[in-house]
């Protein structure tokens, strides 16, 4: 005897009328989440999440088995000792093995479909009863009283099929003269959602052929001031028609289907809160105007929207459409169903139906009803009837057919679509089609080129700009928004709906003050949550993969994915172009990355708390094994308090330089929590000790310190002194070193003695004897490694410097100032990836070094040069120029390779007079060419003078050079008013940028030229 499982009100399962014991509310919501899954296996993973969110206890997988195994006992009470025949378990988890029909909402949504079936072939009478009978079913709160975030999600879900499902019902019993009864029982359902117009339009309806009409307009006068008080807004189209019918009696209340579907263009869906603004898309705004001015003169069009989920393509139609009138409007939307019902989207949009009022188009739904779909030549059939319906229509009178969510529409819709598109220019015909860009070799991709092919005007919407996103929040917070609610709204990344939903999540309108050392207030969990409902289309195997992602740090690439998914990276080619086409991850070269912060952190908030720091510890070990950066496996380690073992130490001790030159601000944080920790291996303690003295002292943290934990840790005084150390002082530090607007000739003539370094040139430096011959670096090949573009050689050159020890760093007859250049450079190359937090603790670690007296030996250029980029990045634009002209005091030799910065800078800031001088000093220069040209070029606007800058560089291996010049002659072409020019040179320089990882030039470069790639994109 099988069981039966109700859903609906408390969750229950009966046997033979007897009903089963269950336990307790947590075991009972584990059983609903196998049960709306069921026959197919939920990893064990997920059903802690659905169960306790974010607040998963440390015991949750035991509590997960203890359900597991006190429900097989109430379930299968027959089963044998090895296996249950209903909650079976495998690797991947557990799955509940019923018929689908004993599960009470299983049978409801099958009589609602069963219902839509029936409306569709004009049997309401069999959709009444249908409705009647899932009503019936379906009465009481779904999943009442379960806890977790999936009950809650499911709850909402069901109830909104309640309602729709009463609504419906309402609509057949009007149109079936069942107002008495219908007025009656939609009294509960309107008090309890006053704001659900389609409810609260059915109720008017229902009042007014009750004879009360009166009361009907009264209670639209309520709603209005209820939607007023508590949203801000009007009430919706429908609801205003209705009210506006009522106080004119009009006639068509009583003969008009309250089942029939609407044919003028909706509003887009509303969510709660101040949610109707649109903002931005001029030029897509006027592309429709032009388009539906053409059909006045019998011109037609085929336009394509597309773009990522929430990006705004169905608002712009709306809002495109708002104001359209002698034409008729018809607006179809498909969904995720519309693939079992052939053409039944268009049915609807169009209005063909056997009820309607126009002879055609009944006639048209009757022959269609005659038809099987599902064979080849009826669907060819039918889609000939459609097709010349539609060019019927269309000379009587202009239509603009609208189809929304093109990516769910069934095949044979899709190919009216493409056969109307190649009939529209010769007819009144608007085709506007939104929806999805399509991913992969798909009958959406291959139906998406016959179009294109054929005239269609596809346009791909991009993120809105942030004078566009900062007009949005002000309007839908009716504020001015202040810096930390500009610095949520950007996690968004120009996404009007992620923003509207980040928005509307904010308790009572307040903004979070940002938790101490964030950049940024945290988006609230509903706005997570939600977000991460709005993305359940995606596929299983897309969910998982971006689960995975979100674990990686901000930019990842294929084979960090691979390690961590433990899969060939091969394997990820289909997936990855699946979110890549969706919009939800961008590719550039060798990297990928979210595109939008908050969606990167609802995935993350989908993994449980409580098995997050064991994913993070085992990424760590999986890139490293896999090759990855040391930047990303330290990412890992400093993510979550992984707690310090073996395998971590001795991952520290092998990379901790190489970390160091790269990220030093990763590697001391790394250092400080392992030789605070209790479990480092006898082995690790001395060279982990030894490390952290080199690298404070490094970084002038507290060198005496850590001279003295390190002399207690160690036996080997060659670690911790030269042969001539002198007592540590730091005297003035901090009002020299400490200040970057200080100025070189001051830090340099400080009376600043630090750890082993002389403060000045002229103290006594030791023998050359006592310096080991290999620590001594040959020629300038940081400097040179740098402009040639091989940052990360030049980066080896400073954790060489740093392996070595004290001896290494001290100044050298053979080499004085290596360390302070090296660390200049490091402190340029972080700045170019964006990284300010690391490129100033190496430019502070430069600064606390004395010069030499040789500025281009000590990386006294390098150290400007970084204090400029860096200010840059931090938005002071004029403070960067004089940042630049700095360097022209330390000597035009030195100067010379900057001074394209200093150009560009001082012609934004509108200094022409400080460019052209700046251009003459490397025009009269031997051996600078490349550099004056590209001075030049800026100065004259000439885009040609800019490519031969690229061209030299190009040919002398100068890859950042090569992509400055690229950069400059993008934005000159667009200057001119040559989009696609400019963007294909944009497209190199961020070509090589990519490469080169320098995400602040690259922003640089978009930004300079962001208006003109808007267009081509367009």
């Amino acid at each position: 005897m099988r069981v039966q499982f109700e859903l609906f009100g408390p969750v229950r399962a009966w046997r033979g009328g007897r009903e089963l014991a269950l336990g307790s509310a947590q075991r009972r919501a584990l059983l609903a989440v196998l049960a709306l899954k069921a026959n197919q296996f939920v990893p064990r993973a997920d059903l802690v999440d659905a169960i306790w969110g974010d607040k998963a206890p440390a015991s949750a997988n035991g509590s997960i088995y203890t359900y597991v195994s006190s429900l097989r006992a109430a379930l299968d009470p027959n089963r044998s000792a090895a296996r249950s025949e209903v909650l079976t378990s495998g690797s991947s988890g557990y799955c509940l093995q019923v018929d689908p029909e004993s599960i009470d909402v299983v049978r409801f949504e099958n009589l609602r479909e069963r219902a839509r079936l029936c409306q569709r072939a004009n049997d309401l009478a069999g959709a009444r009863t249908a409705l009647e009978s899932a009503l019936a079913l379906g009465r009481e709160e779904p999943l009442a009283g379960l806890p977790g975030p999936y009950a809650a999600t499911q709850r909402q879900r069901l109830r909104e099929l309640q309602l729709e499902l009463v609504e419906r019902w309402a609509r057949i019993a009007l149109d079936e003269g069942g107002h008495q009864r219908v007025l009656a029982d939609l009294g509960s359902f309107t008090a309890q959602h006053p704001l659900r117009e389609g409810l609260q339009s059915l109720h008017l309806l229902a009042l007014y052929r009750c004879g009360r009409r009166d009361e009907a307009l009264r209670l639209f006068e309520r709603l209005r001031a209820a939607t007023v008080d508590e949203l801000g807004i009007e009430p919706g189209r429908e609801l205003t028609a209705r009210y506006e019918q009522i106080k004119a009696d009009d006639p068509a209340l009583w003969r008009q289907p309250a089942t029939a579907p609407c044919t003028a263009a909706p509003a887009p869906d509303r969510p709660t809160g101040r949610s109707g603004a649109f903002v931005g898309r001029e030029e897509e705004l006027a592309l429709l105007r032009s388009v539906t001015d053409g059909l006045a003169a019998g011109r037609g069009t085929s336009l394509w929207f597309e773009g990522e989920p929430g990006i705004g393509k169905s608002a712009l139609v709306a809002a495109g459409l708002a104001e359209v009138s002698g034409y008729t409007v018809a607006f179809a939307r498909a969904d995720e169903l519309s693939g079992h019902a052939p053409l039944q989207v268009l049915l609807d949009g169009l209005d063909i139906t056997p009820a309607s009022a126009d002879p055609r188009r009944s006639s048209a739904a009757q022959g269609l009803q005659r038809l099987a779909l599902d064979d080849d030549r009826d669907r060819s059939t039918a889609v000939d009837l459609l097709v010349e319906l539609v060019t019927t229509l269309c000379r009587e009178r202009p239509l603009v057919l609208v189809l929304d969510n093109l990516q769910w529409a069934d095949p044979a819709t899709l190919a009216v679509w493409d056969r109307l598109a190649r009939r529209c220019a010769r007819l009144p015909l608007a085709l506007i089609g939104a929806g999805r860009r399509p991913a992969g070799h798909s009958p959406l991709t291959e139906v998406r080129g016959a179009l294109v092919a054929h005239g269609t005007h596809v346009r791909s919407l991009g993120p809105l700009f942030p004078p566009e996103v900062h007009d949005l929040v002000t309007e839908l917070t009716g504020a001015e928004p202040g810096p930390a609610l500009r610095e949520l709204a950007r996690t968004a990344a120009g996404n009007p709906l992620f923003l509207r939903t980040v928005l509307e999540a904010l308790a009572d309108g307040a903004v979070p003050e940002p938790a101490v050392g964030a950049a940024r207030p945290a988006v609230p969990p509903a706005a997570l949550e939600a977000i991460s409902r709005r993305l359940g289309f995606l596929s299983a195997r897309a969910s998982e993969v971006l689960r995975w992602a979100a674990l990686l740090d901000r930019s990842f690439t294929r084979g960090d994915l691979a390690a961590a998914l433990g899969r060939p990276p091969r394997e990820l080619d289909d997936v990855l172009g699946e979110v890549v086409a969706l919009g939800l991850v961008v590719r550039a070269r060798s990297k990928l990355a979210f595109r939008h912060p908050v969606v990167r952190e609802a995935f993350y908030a989908r993994t449980p708390a409580a098995f997050r720091l064991a994913l993070h510890r085992q990424l760590a070990e999986a890139l490293a094994d896999a090759g990855a950066l040391v930047e990303r496996v330290a990412f890992q380690l400093l993510a979550a308090p992984v707690p310090v073992d073996k395998w971590q130490c001795e991952w520290l001790t092998r990379e901790i330089y190489h970390l160091a030159a790269r990220t030093p601000l990763s590697a001391m944080r790394l250092l400080l929590r392992v030789t605070a920790s209790h479990n480092v291996p006898a082995a690790a303690r001395e060279p982990l000790a030894v490390a952290t003295a080199r690298i404070t002292l490094w970084l002038e943290q507290d060198p005496y310190a850590c001279t003295r934990a390190l002399a207690s840790r160690t036996n080997d005084p060659a670690g911790t002194t030269g042969p001539h150390t002198p007592e540590p002082t730091v005297t003035g530090l901090a009002e020299t070193r400490h200040d970057h607007r200080t100025p070189a000739e001051r830090r340099s003539a400080a009376p600043v003695r630090a750890g082993w370094w002389p403060a000045c040139p002229t103290a006594a430096e030791p023998a050359a004897a006592e310096v080991p011959a290999q620590r001594i670096p040959a020629g300038d090949g940081p400097v040179a490694a740098y402009w040639l573009g091989r940052w990360d050689a030049a980066l080896a050159e400073l954790t060489s410097l740093l392996r070595g020890g004290p001896a290494s760093v001290r100044p050298t007859p053979g080499r004085p100032g290596a360390l302070r250049q090296a660390s200049a450079i490091a402190a340029v190359i972080a700045a170019h990836r964006s990284r300010p937090d690391d490129a100033r603790t190496h430019l502070m670690s430069a600064w606390s070094l004395p010069p030499t007296g040789d500025p281009g030996a000590d990386g006294t250029d390098f150290t400007l040069a970084a204090d400029a980029l860096l200010t840059e990045l931090a938005g002071r634009p004029e403070q960067a120029l004089a940042r630049f002209t700095d360097l022209l005091v330390a000597g035009d030799d030195l100067a010379r390779p900057w001074l394209p910065h200093l150009v560009r800078l001082a012609i934004d800031l509108g200094e022409p007079g400080q460019a052209e001088a700046a251009t003459l000093v490397c025009e009269r220069t031997a051996g600078q060419e490349t550099t004056a040209l590209r001075c030049r070029a800026l100065l004259d606007g000439n885009h040609l003078t800019a490519l031969a800058a690229a061209r030299r560089a190009r040919d002398s291996g100068d890859l950042l050079g090569t992509a400055q010049a690229m950069e400059d002659a993008a934005a000159l072409l667009a200057a001119r008013d040559e989009p696609v020019k400019a963007a294909a040179a944009l497209h190199t320089a961020l070509n090589a940028y990519e490469r080169l990882g320098a995400v602040l030039d690259a922003e640089r470069a978009e930004q300079r030229i962001r208006p003109v790639r808007s267009r081509v994109r367009r």
